[in-house]
């Protein structure tokens, strides 16, 4: 009997105690992949043409993991000139760095780029984007990086999460092309959390 106690009141202690589940969270995240699955496959929303579809299997996701939801701060520069970003199909386009993200991950501090684009589409005039590789790249991700979206906040710190990670469309179509990390956006971790890449060794 003591034995059962013991076990109860091991198992109520770790739930108590334990990890904090955002249940909410997950569910929108999950409903989110499926919206995007669905509109990669739908070929009136397909980012793909129709030859393209008939090899694409689906977009496959690491498991959901809040420990890649992170908390950075912001360090915004000033008078930045605009510069020519390589992008992939040998093409560049026009960028400034908007600033520097800081934060922890997986017990270690990290820095990365923000880039901003000098001709945003109309209604995007406050988005800014990360684009990073990390120790998966080339192995269960796409190998010239992934992309995370951000809106400007108004003050210096925002949330970063890595499981919205996305890979660029050119990572399943020549067609397109976009932007490649810079060099100081490479993390040296493994960030096992957003998209996966089935073709993890190729790049365009």
């Amino acid at each position: 009997m003591k034995k059962l106690s013991f076990i109860f009141l091991s198992i109520l202690f770790y739930v108590s105690c334990g990890p904090k589940v955002d249940e909410m969270y997950r569910r929108q995240l999950a409903a989110d992949r499926i919206k995007e699955n669905d509109e990669f496959l739908n070929p009136l929303t397909s980012p793909l043409d129709s030859s393209e579809l008939l090899s694409f299997k689906g977009l496959r996701y690491f498991p959901i993991d809040e420990a890649y939801r992170v908390m950075a701060k912001i360090e915004r520069f000033t008078n930045q000139d605009t510069f020519a970003l390589p992008h992939s199909n040998e093409k560049t386009k026009t960028y400034r760095k908007f600033g520097k993200l800081f934060f922890s991950l997986k017990g270690q501090n990290h820095e990365l780029i923000i880039l901003e684009s000098a001709h945003k589409k109309p209604g995007y005039e406050n988005y800014v984007l990360v684009c990073f590789k990390d120790e998966t790249s080339s192995k269960t991700t796409y190998g010239a990086g992934r992309y995370i979206d951000l809106i400007i906040p108004e003050k210096d710190e925002i949330e970063v999460d890595f499981n919205k990670a996305y890979n660029p469309y050119c990572a399943y179509s020549e067609r397109y092309t976009c932007p490649i990390p810079p060099k100081e956006n490479t993390l040296n971790i493994a960030v096992e959390a957003g998209v996966k890449y089935e073709n993890s060794d190729a790049q365009h």
